[in-house]
């Protein structure tokens, strides 16, 4: 069988160039993401060596060295950052924030110098010993490769978003080892939806992402804890129950430190960009005592796990670590915050641990079991994502039989977080900004819109003093059957339906006496104009109608109306990727203005362009740009002084005048012709 007749190429044959573009970019973004990760898992090394005189183990570097040398590193890292800061000038974009932002807001096009920039924060900060984890410089990279491969290849909507979200997934994914758990990351934190149409290209470009890190990278796993020891009975599953609602309070405490350190370095009278001095040189003192809380945490952590802390230092680490996480972070470093997560809970489930040990001896796991599930437990409260702590947690350990503890605890501590109703570690700075982070893919689209963005002009109203013989001349003069009632202020009062007239038809002489409040139904549902289509929906479930009015909230003045079949024709677009590019086309003057939406076939564009010079007083059929340029003429704008024009709907022996702006449809390479001198003249040429 000759390789054209395969059922995928014979597949991908018949989709739209659209989604051809698409299912073509998810393994490129895959491939280039596990290249980057490559790339940059070398660069963070150089970075941390030129620190600490070791690409790799920071703690141990760190402790050799003397104080003085543990306090100047991550100042002079704070020093760099604060170059880097002087280049941007807005930060509230960077981190899993501001990708979580730009999905929640619509605008998936991650710009690609402000990333760079942030990028090169995250390696300096992480690699100077700053508290943070370096896992963001892969976010951020994997994330704006997707949306600027998309972008430039004309992709939007939905696509744009899951391409942003393949790069994300990748990212993890090549970093820690972890296919599966970077995928999860991608849909429960990122995009906050397991929607299917997102979840097969995010797992593939995920797998393809490990695959070429694995290749690059040996492969490893991220945390290399002793084997873990099943449990020792039924009872002790009470004990990560605790453990579980323990860490999600201590969650809740780490998400408040993080936000009132951060307010209280923005409020602190010294210039933004001298913040990261400050704080890193904080940082560096608590690191002259306790080396442990530098940099990501991995060396600490693998302490842990293998019972190679003491107590007392156990029970210090995670008020020093939560410190030096808030600090960095609020000071305006850059860098993830899944690493110090980690670091937290596995300290504070080791301590937990311990006293298990030596209160229950005999029926409990080792301390190294308990850091395990406060890991995860840690993870699922500060994220409030369940499904990827348990998946993360398994893969970076490879060890099956942490599921069942992994599960009571991750769900113990996320409900905590939830009752105490927090947002995530990455949502809630959105959500004191007024940013809407919705929990499903409709939500974010239908969130992001407002019922400004799709309501369309409706007829004019009748006034409630006009009588019944009125409204009724209206109703068969447009071909309407309802239309809207305003009172001598123009506020909106209700209603009318043909059917509400039919009692008085019989009665002429009522339909003349009756006036228009006295029928109209005033218990119609309407929508407000900066309303989000997720709030308008909810209106259509209290009246049985297509339409509903749309007001403005301040003076109850008729704006316009909203119809049921524009917000399905924008579901089916963006949400079930039926692609459908509509043109609004509006007629005006009498008997009244209508608006209609015409679906265009794909990658055709509405344009107005200017007659070209020298066509003047030539018929539309004679010049044929339909033939010569497979362009349709469906309006001519014609000036007549000033600002006013008139519209002409032309035929083929409508004469062009000097000064006419066409109305065109067609393709972009199409439409082009007519600015191309060269084409213009040969079709000037034709015509002599």
């Amino acid at each position: 069988m000759a390789i054209g007749d395969t059922h995928l190429f014979a597949y991908l044959r018949n989709r739209p160039p659209g989604e051809k573009r698409f299912l073509l970019l998810v393994p490129a973004v895959g491939v280039l993401t596990g290249l980057v990760a490559a790339v940059l898992v070398h660069a963070l090394a150089m970075v941390q060596a030129l620190f600490w005189g070791s690409p790799h183990a920071l703690l141990p570097a760190a402790e050799r060295l003397t104080p003085l040398h543990r306090f100047l590193a991550p100042a002079v890292g704070g020093l760099i950052v604060a170059g880097l800061l002087l280049l941007q000038r807005d930060r509230r974009g960077h981190g899993t924030s501001g990708i979580i932002e730009a999905v929640a807001r619509g605008k998936s096009r991650l710009p690609v110098l402000p990333g760079l920039a942030d990028i090169a924060a995250i390696l300096v900060t992480v690699g100077s010993g700053g508290s943070l984890g370096r896992e963001g410089s892969l976010l951020r990279a994997g994330s704006t490769l997707g949306s600027f491969a998309g972008w430039r290849l004309g992709l939007g909507g939905q696509r744009l978003t899951t391409l942003l979200a393949c790069g994300a997934a990748a990212g993890i994914a090549a970093y820690y080892n972890a296919p599966i758990g970077g995928a999860m990351y991608a849909m429960e934190v990122i995009l906050g939806t397991f929607a299917l149409e997102s979840f097969g290209p995010i797992v593939v470009a995920s797998a393809i992402g490990t695959l070429i890190s694995r290749a690059l990278i040996q492969p490893y796993l991220a945390y290399t804890p002793p084997d873990y020891p099943e449990p020792v009975s039924v009872w002790e599953m009470g004990h990560y129950l605790v453990l579980g609602t323990g860490i999600g309070l201590a969650s809740v405490a780490f998400l408040v430190t993080l936000r009132s350190v951060g307010r209280g370095f923005v409020r602190l009278p010294i210039p933004r960009w001298t913040r990261p001095i400050l704080g890193f040189g904080i940082v560096g003192l608590i690191g002259m005592g306790f080396p442990h809380v530098l940099g990501n945490g991995y060396d600490t952590v693998d302490r842990v796990l293998h019972d190679g802390l003491p107590l007392r230092l156990l029970l210090v680490l995670p008020l020093l670590k939560v410190a030096a996480t808030a600090i960095t972070r609020g000071s305006g470093g850059s860098g993830g915050l899944f690493t110090p997560t980690l670091f937290i809970g596995a300290v504070l489930g080791s301590a937990y641990g311990s006293w298990c040990v030596s209160a229950f001896p005999g029926t409990t796991a080792t301390p190294a079991a308990y850091a395990l599930a406060g890991m995860g437990a840690m993870l699922a409260g500060t994220t409030q994502a369940p499904l990827t702590a348990i998946l993360m947690i398994f893969e970076l350990t490879g060890e099956y039989a942490v599921i069942l503890p992994l599960m009571i605890a991750c769900t113990a501590s996320m409900i905590v977080c939830r009752v105490l109703r927090f947002e995530s570690i990455y949502t809630q700075s959105l959500v004191d900004r007024g940013v809407f982070v919705g929990g499903r893919m409709e939500e974010l689209v239908m969130g992001r819109l407002s019922v400004r963005d799709l309501m369309r002009e409706s007829a004019p109203p009748v006034r409630s003093d006009d009588t019944l013989a009125t409204v009724l001349e209206r109703m068969r003069g447009e071909g309407r059957k309802e239309l809207y009632v305003v009172d001598d202020a123009d506020r909106f009062v209700g209603a009318i339906t043909l059917g509400d007239l039919t009692e008085y038809l019989a009665r002429p002489a009522s339909l003349a006496a009756t006036r228009a409040r006295e029928v109209a139904y005033t218990d119609v549902p309407v929508l407000n104009l900066d309303e989000p289509l997720t709030d308008a929906i909810g209106r259509w479930s209290q009246v049985s109608r297509d339409r509903l009015p749309v007001i403005d909230p301040a003076t109850r003045h008729l704006e316009g109306e909203l119809s049921a079949g524009d917000i399905f024709t924008l579901y089916n677009q963006e949400i079930l990727q039926k692609e459908a590019r509509l043109a609004r086309f509006v007629r005006t003057g009498e008997p009244a203005p209508e608006t209609t939406f015409v679906e265009l076939p794909e990658e055709y564009v509405v344009a107005q362009v200017t007659l070209p010079a020298g066509f003047e007083g030539a018929t539309v059929g004679t010049v044929g740009l339909r033939a010569r340029f497979s362009l349709n003429i469906i309006e001519i704008k014609r000036p007549l002084g000033g600002e006013r024009y008139r519209r002409i709907i032309p035929d083929r022996n409508t004469r062009f005048q000097a000064g006419d702006a066409l109305i065109v449809v067609g393709r972009p390479a199409e439409i082009a012709h007519l600015s191309d001198p060269v084409r213009i003249a040969e079709l000037r040429d034709s015509l002599e």
